[in-house]
């Protein structure tokens, strides 16, 4: 990487910053989105990376950086599966379903027995409650050992950009193909740099629509909405999807 990366005003942007994200995510730093931007999630993920190597976490990317980052190996994904559902996934899906109507109480809160469990009450839920699903019906917590923001070990992740890169860096994400029920749907709404909610496929539909179980949406909100719903989605509406597996 000729040159030096680091936060600058505007931030640095091109094909080396690029290749930085794709390093960080496949050793498991979440860096935020892939998209050639050295931001502030990029400099975190970095600085994580530099600590566990008793590098300075300044974030730059200078000499040591670059010779630590080139000479550290990604670890071998596993083998691609079968196109088959994931019992984990499914066990979830089957746990997702059992809190179809419950909401949030008072209104407007984020507050809910998800929240309470994951021991982060009071805030955005959808990622907490497939966290929740999965621990509790699968017996498996998403996002374990990964670094990124919103990881909490034993529980799970609470933010929906760093459960997709850690579907991206093991192997587990499918991308925007035919969902099969107990996949994990990442959203991303408003077509933007950042996914902005998270649900567990129950069925693919036909055509560009599955039906999925969610948290915190509801009729008037698809990722604030308040409440456990079974919602009809499009392909359109996702990222795309990642399939758990041991």
């Amino acid at each position: 990487m000729p040159g030096d990366l680091h936060l600058t005003t505007p931030p640095a942007a091109g094909p080396e910053v690029h290749k930085l994200q794709e390093k960080l995510t496949a050793l498991g730093y979440a860096p935020g989105p892939i998209d050639g931007v050295y931001g502030v999630a990029t400099a975190s993920a970095l600085q994580a990376f530099q600590r566990a190597h008793a590098l300075d976490a300044d974030g730059i990317v200078g000499a040591a950086t670059r010779k630590a980052l080139k000479a550290v190996k990604a670890p071998a994904k596993p083998k691609a599966l079968r196109r088959r559902a994931s019992e984990l996934g499914q066990e979830a899906l089957a746990e997702a379903g059992k809190h179809i109507g419950t909401k949030e109480s008072p209104t407007d809160s984020n507050k809910t027995q998800f929240g309470q469990w994951f021991g982060v009450n009071g805030q955005p839920w959808c990622n907490i409650f497939v966290s929740y699903c999965f621990v509790v019906g699968a017996d498996y917590v998403i996002c374990e050992g990964f670094r990124g923001a919103g990881v909490y070990a034993g529980k799970g992740c609470s933010y929906v950009p760093t459960t997709e890169a850690w579907l991206r860096a093991t192997g587990m994400w499918k991308g925007r193909t035919t969902p099969l029920a107990g996949d994990i749907a990442i959203y991303n709404f408003d077509h933007g740099p950042i996914p902005d909610h998270i649900g567990i496929v129950e069925a693919y539909k036909g055509g560009d629509e599955f039906t999925a179980i969610e948290g915190n949406t509801g009729p008037e909100s698809n990722s604030n909405g308040g409440e456990v719903m079974r919602q009809l989605r499009k392909m359109s509406d996702v990222d795309g999807f990642g399939r758990v597996a041991k």
